[in-house]
């Protein structure tokens, strides 16, 4: 056998070991599974490790609804493992904050005997006063009388120096226990919020499967429907910026003019407003990418109190209409009075969406179904009509371009 095949035989069992030693995410899953892999895992941790790797790998690979389906079902497990943990976690603190109170108490006890004790000696010697060398040799019975006394005074100044070491050491001893107690305190705190969030986000997670296997009823037809109207919507948003990149022509616009009425073209489930901002200035209209360079539109507009549709967002009751305050920023809303049906980022609905992201806010007021610009800007007017959807393009100084969208 040459050197060659040696050192390569060598090389591939050195590389198979490591393999042997670090597999990969759930022993080399690549795919989405048809089963639970992580069910017969007895570790909790482990089990939030593997949930997590399912996870992944289910969210990139959601072509079908039985792979969706898993996605919805492992995310559900992968929080109720979370929560485990965190419940876990919760009860070691509080059983360390009571561990820690018990050595406060004995500490304290510790101290207060140690400080009478103290406050005995420096009575005793007050009253005793300080005995001069002199006054020790002529009290003494000759000179073993005398060297006995004087040890015996040298035997209670280091008992003294003991005390007070005692004493010091205790008192810090004493002021470390108390500050770890707080801060066990404050780790629960914030284990019991995490666990708070945990439990929310499981209920939301639970809703947003009820939800989809109710949208879909259990029709792989239906759930080819539903992505396919979310990106032939997307499609005529790409294709509307195509067209006014190369032939529209923009108008200067004002903050608070009218430029639409809320409608339902375009792959509308219902009469309602698309709102989206993106980071893209005018110049760069050929470049508009649907899926890319979009952002919180909550973080722009300014704050008020509106009321949010039962399963809005991830973070809103899925059982009931929630009011709450919301915006971070100083634009004006788009619409007067407008509901919330659907938040930006991950909803109980964004499952639709190529990036499993609702890039915008959408919104609807019955009352008053006028749209105005949040901002001033150059506006771009698109009419694609019923089927393909129509609506408007702001660009506005600050390199910021708000969408409006699914207009009459």
């Amino acid at each position: 056998m040459s050197k060659n095949i040696v050192g390569l035989f060598f090389t591939v069992f050195i590389l198979a070991f490591f393999l042997y030693l670090h597999p990969g995410p759930v022993s080399g899953l690549t795919s989405c599974p048809t089963d639970d892999p992580c069910r017969n895992k007895s570790d909790t941790n482990e089990r939030v490790s593997c949930y997590t790797d399912v996870v992944n790998i289910c969210s990139a690979q959601r072509q079908n609804m039985a792979a969706q389906i898993v996605y919805l079902s492992t995310s559900i497990e992968l929080t109720s493992a979370k929560a485990e943990v965190t419940r876990a976690k919760i009860i070691q603190i509080e059983k360390d904050i009571v561990s820690l109170s018990e050595k406060i108490e004995k500490l304290e006890t510790s101290l207060t005997k140690i400080s009478q004790v103290l406050l005995d000696r420096i009575a005793a010697t007050y009253k005793l006063g300080e005995k001069s060398y002199l006054s020790l040799v002529l009290s003494s019975n000759g000179f073993s009388d005398f060297v006995n006394r004087f040890k015996y005074m040298q035997k209670v100044q280091i008992h003294d120096r003991k005390l007070l070491f005692q004493l010091q050491n205790s008192k810090e001893n004493f002021k470390d226990q108390k500050q770890q107690r707080e801060d066990k305190k404050i780790e629960l705190d914030a284990a019991k919020k995490q666990l708070e969030r945990e439990q929310n986000t499981l209920a939301v997670q639970k809703k947003e499967k009820e939800l989809f296997l109710e949208t879909t009823r259990s029709s792989e037809t239906r759930y080819r429907q539903e992505l396919d109207a979310a990106r032939r919507e997307a499609e005529g948003i790409q294709r509307a910026a195509s067209i006014l990149s190369s032939a529209g022509v923009p108008a200067k616009i004002s903050k608070g003019d009218v430029i639409g009425i809320m409608g339902n073209t375009g792959f509308s489930t219902g009469a309602h407003l698309h709102f989206a901002v993106y980071n893209l200035s005018e110049g760069d209209l050929s470049r508009f990418n649907f899926n890319s360079g979009y952002e919180n539109p909550f973080n722009i507009l300014r704050s008020r109190d509106l009321p949010f549709e039962a399963t809005s967002c991830d973070d809103v009751s899925p059982n009931q209409k929630t009011n709450k305050s919301i915006g971070g920023g100083s634009w004006d809303w788009p619409m007067e009075n407008p509901s919330i049906t659907q938040c930006y980022g991950h909803t109980p609905w964004s499952w639709r969406y190529q990036t499993g992201i609702h890039n915008g806010i959408d919104m609807y007021d019955d009352k008053n179904t006028l749209v105005k610009a949040v901002e001033g800007g150059n506006k771009y007017v698109y009419r694609g009509g019923q089927s393909a959807g129509n609506g408007v393009f702001i660009f506005h100084d600050n390199g910021k371009m708000t969408l409006y969208w699914h207009l009459q």
